[in-house]
């Protein structure tokens, strides 16, 4: 999300304080997992959100969109995948029933 550069401000989500940190962010091509890392932004110290002021968004953009294939990654790192395919307990048709009642 986009935010002004500055201290810290009232989340826009659940309305606590933002601090600055330095972090880093997902972004998913296709198939393709990018780690883009050294971010400025302010998070919330109670859920977590992310902000960038403008600046910071559209290098991140640019990076991302226009030139990932030509940039140099920091380092490459090797990510496991798991599912929950088949985890995912399905309750028995009577408390189905019962849940819908």
């Amino acid at each position: 999300m986009n935010r002004r550069p500055g201290g810290p401000f009232p989340c826009p989500r659940c309305e606590k304080l933002t601090h600055g940190e330095v972090v880093r962010t997902n972004v998913w091509q296709g198939e393709r997992l990018i780690v883009v890392e050294d971010i400025p932004a302010q998070v919330c110290d109670i859920c977590g959100e992310q902000y960038y002021d403008p600046l910071i968004s559209e290098t991140l953009r640019t990076l991302v969109v226009d030139d990932l294939e030509s940039a140099t990654p920091k380092r490459v790192i090797e990510v496991s995948v798991y599912s929950l395919e088949g985890r995912i307990p399905v309750p028995p048709p009577e408390l189905e029933e019962q849940e819908e009642a």
